[in-house]
């Protein structure tokens, strides 16, 4: 029996073993989540610049209309 009692004491996991794995578990969430975070912003950064190019194209566009209704008035 008291070979046993070794055979079970080693099959048994060490406690550290299960922590590793949550550990690791904990570290690809968070590594995921930073580059879905990264992702976001750079997705927002792109959203904010097509939003200035739009804005000064519409300026652009409103510009000779504005000029050109001045003119026919004078």
């Amino acid at each position: 029996m008291n070979d046993l009692d070794e055979n079970r004491s080693t099959e048994q996991p060490h406690p550290d073993q299960g922590r590793k794995a949550e550990d690791d578990e904990v570290r690809t969430t968070m590594e995921l989540a930073r580059e879905a975070i990264e992702a976001s912003g750079a997705e927002i950064e792109r959203a904010r610049r097509l939003l200035r190019e739009t804005e000064k194209l519409a300026a652009v566009v409103s510009r000779p209309e504005a000029s050109g209704d001045e003119t026919r008035e004078s």
